[in-house]
């Protein structure tokens, strides 16, 4: 009966090790953004090596609200300009490519995956910061410019 004990006692610890925690990486990029292609390879290898990472990915050329969102998570993580790519995951942010770049993400993730860490969506407050998109100033410049060439004479 006591081998049945140690043998199940130990079947439940090695079933407790290998369990990982998920971990949720937020991915902000550009349609215009040629580093943020090299960021999404990247975060593909990074997926095939950590089944547990899930990456949610955020466009926000074309999307006003996702520029905001970016805005507001940045602020909550003390970063002072809002550039793509930006990576969130754990207790980091980081924005831009490189070696460094990755190489930070990678053990923010792997530490993640064995400590858990939360959502960094949840580091979100109620209302998001009140920043226009570039998609925004672009409009507003291009409507000032169309009203002074349909006055100008």
């Amino acid at each position: 009966m006591m081998r049945w004990r140690h043998l199940v006692v130990l079947f439940l610890g090695v079933v407790a090790v290998g369990a990982a925690a998920e971990v949720e990486l937020v991915y902000f990029w550009s349609a215009t953004c040629p580093d943020c292609l090299v960021m999404k390879a990247y975060l593909a290898e990074l997926q095939e090596q950590v089944p547990e990472l899930r990456v949610v990915a955020y466009e926000v050329t074309f999307s006003p609200d996702n520029w905001r969102m970016l805005a507001t998570l940045g602020q909550a993580y003390g970063l002072t300009k809002e550039v793509t790519p930006t990576v969130f995951v754990g207790n980091i942010a980081v924005a831009g490519i490189g070696l460094a770049a990755e190489l930070r993400i990678e053990e923010e993730v792997l530490r993640c995956r064995t400590e858990g860490c939360p959502s960094p969506l949840d580091r979100l407050p109620d209302k998001m910061r009140r920043v226009l998109s570039p998609l925004e100033i672009v409009l507003i410049l291009a409507v000032g410019v169309a009203v002074l060439l349909l006055f100008w004479k």
